[in-house]
């Protein structure tokens, strides 16, 4: 009777045993169903998130391109009055993103990604106030808000501004080596040919010390003052060729021939990195026609018959070729030059006249200037 109790006994453990290992893998089951349930959702939450950024990334990217061409079509394009006036709303003042905002939006999508939505608003910046309309200092914010599945939303704001070139440009052609003028067919103006954009007069020709401008052949200078000047202004040519470039739709990698670029009605940006790309270090241009901005990164020759409206910007030294029937007309200004180059040379049948209205038709053609950018909750 002992041993079959006993056995009884053993069976009793055996038995509560066994129940509690199944009690256990039972628990270990639930708690890595429940686990692997949670990471799941974490990731879906993550993906879902990290979606609704990206798009209003892309919304604070298409903003920032519509506002660049809404400017370039401005009247005034030095600033985002214009374009901040046209964004408000009914209440008659700027309210940007808020839940009963009534702007007028500067770019919005519902198809760009299924399921999510973006909206981009435009203010001023901070520091002459968000809801001001007047812009002196051509900066303003772009806030970009995207929504999507399960109440997702993210919001994207950047501060972009105009590039501009510089403020003290002294001269329709600037040098910082020597450039020699000749001949009786060259005429370089700094009176302003286009009034209406309220350029200041300038003189021909500027030449940064001890470089100076020679003369030969009487060929006809004006401006405020007519004759050429120098001094120490030092303009960082090559910095801006290599912050503007970033925003060129031409890249010429030889020299070119009876190439079009742009138009009276699209302003383009061409860069050459003559440098790298030609032996001689110089890009040489024939009968070229041009709209915009065309950034040399060495030597520039214009050849033939030529016609830019715009910025010449040539890190290296310029020269024009060519009979008096290869007619060289630039609208704009041309900077060139660095000490150690050579002299820039003029010569040839050569017109240059300052247009302010082309000098900032040329800059507006450029991608907006990205000052910062973040993401707030």
């Amino acid at each position: 009777m002992k041993s079959f109790r006993s056995v009884q006994n053993e069976n009793g453990l055996i038995l509560i045993a066994a129940l509690t290992l199944l009690t256990a893998l039972t628990l270990v089951a639930v708690t890595a169903f429940i686990m692997a349930s949670t990471d799941v959702k974490v990731g879906g939450n993550f993906r879902t998130n990290q979606t609704a950024l990206q798009v209003a990334m892309a919304g604070a990217e298409q903003a920032r391109q519509t506002l660049r061409a809404l400017n370039s079509a401005s009247v005034t394009k030095t600033d985002f009055s214009e374009e901040l006036v046209s964004r408000v709303g009914g209440n008659a003042a700027l309210d940007g993103y808020t839940s009963s905002t009534d702007d007028v939006s500067l770019a919005s999508s519902s198809t760009f990604v299924n399921g999510y939505t973006y909206t981009a608003y435009l203010t001023n910046d901070s520091s002459e106030g968000s809801s001001s309309t007047t812009d002196s200092n051509a900066k303003v914010m772009i806030t970009s808000v995207a929504t999507g599945p399960n109440n997702t939303k993210a919001m994207v704001q950047t501060t972009v501004q105009l590039y501009s070139f510089s403020s003290s440009s002294p001269s329709t052609i600037y040098s910082k080596d020597n450039v020699t003028v000749s001949g009786t067919s060259i005429s370089i103006s700094g009176a302003d040919s286009s009034p209406a954009c309220g350029g200041t007069a300038l003189s021909p020709i500027y030449t940064m010390d001890p470089a100076t401008t020679t003369q030969n052949g009487n060929p006809v200078l004006t401006g405020s003052p007519a004759t050429p000047q120098h001094g120490n202004v030092d303009i960082d040519l090559q910095s801006y060729v290599d912050t503007l470039k970033g925003g060129a739709s031409v890249t010429l990698t030889s020299d070119d021939s009876n190439g079009t670029y742009g138009s009276a009605t699209n302003f383009v940006t061409v860069y050459a990195d003559a440098v790298g790309t030609q032996d001689d270090g110089e890009l040489k241009l024939t009968n070229a026609v041009g709209y915009g901005i065309l950034l040399v990164k060495g030597d520039l020759e214009l050849a033939g018959n030529l016609n830019w409206q715009g910025l010449i910007i040539v890190t290296g030294k310029l020269k024009t070729t060519g009979g008096g029937s290869n007619s060289k007309n630039v609208l704009g200004q041309i900077y060139s030059g660095k000490s150690d180059v050579g002299d820039s040379t003029i010569s040839g049948s050569v017109t240059v006249s300052y247009h302010s209205c082309n000098v900032k038709n040329a800059l507006s053609s450029q991608p907006l200037k990205l000052v910062n950018w973040k993401q707030s909750y």
